[in-house]
């Protein structure tokens, strides 16, 4: 029974040595394509809890086991990863990416709501129609532009409806 335990904790302690052994800091530099460091990205250990944020000058430090995948995710950029191998630096290139947010269309009486959540149909009226209309004032320009508005002039004198 002696000899039982004394191969099992001499077997943890090898294996926990060597465990220990595997798992290693990584830093590097994230930066964006016109190479200005980029603050505030966030870097994960993927499958895990483990996470940090790179500071003011794009820089990261975080502890990881070999083998494991970094996450790398900001704002407005792909995100990518990268696997741990003998490197303790990996330098990360994030590129932009352009995307369509949601419309927010304002409804009566300043609230607002996304596009696709009314169950009505909208009209848009772009600046560039308004513009093109080449009236007086914006108010005319919307004159047969948007079907229930009914655009009257008044004569411009004092007191005239």
């Amino acid at each position: 029974m002696k000899k039982v335990v004394s191969l099992l904790v001499t077997g943890f302690f090898l294996v926990a040595a060597q465990a220990s052994a595997q798992q290693k800091t990584v830093s590097g530099k994230i930066t964006s394509e016109q190479g200005t460091p980029l603050p505030d990205v966030s870097v994960s250990v993927k499958g895990t809890s483990v996470r940090t944020t790179s500071d003011a000058e794009g820089n990261y430090s975080i502890r990881a086991d070999a083998g494991q995948v970094l996450q790398f995710r900001a704002i407005g950029a792909t995100p990518e990863e990268h696997t741990i191998g003998a490197s303790d630096v990996i330098n990360v290139e994030l590129r932009r990416v352009a995307r369509t947010l949601n419309a927010v269309v304002v409804t009566a009486l300043g609230q607002t709501a996304t596009q696709r959540a009314l169950g009505t149909a909208q009209q848009t009226v772009r600046g560039e129609d308004v513009a093109a209309a080449q009236r007086e004032n914006f108010v005319n320009a919307l004159q047969g532009r948007v079907a229930g508005v009914d655009v009257t002039s008044s004569s411009g004198v004092p007191g005239a409806s």
